[in-house]
């Protein structure tokens, strides 16, 4: 098992990287959620909702 130093020096050299990785010329930063990502992500979030109600209430069996 890896000791908390050896841990700690782990995490900052892969943070160094990834900031260096992000701060270069070329990174290619990730489009932003869209309004249509959201209503996408609520829908499934109800009617995973709705599903496991009508499981718990017998009307799914």
């Amino acid at each position: 098992m890896k000791t908390t130093s050896e841990i700690e020096d782990l995490v900052a050299t892969e943070t160094k990287r990834r900031l260096e990785e992000m701060e270069s010329p070329n990174y290619e930063f990730v489009q932003p959620f869209l309004k249509s990502d959201f209503i996408l992500i609520i829908s499934i979030v109800l009617i995973n909702l709705v599903l496991i109600i009508l499981a718990m209430t017998g009307g799914i069996q």
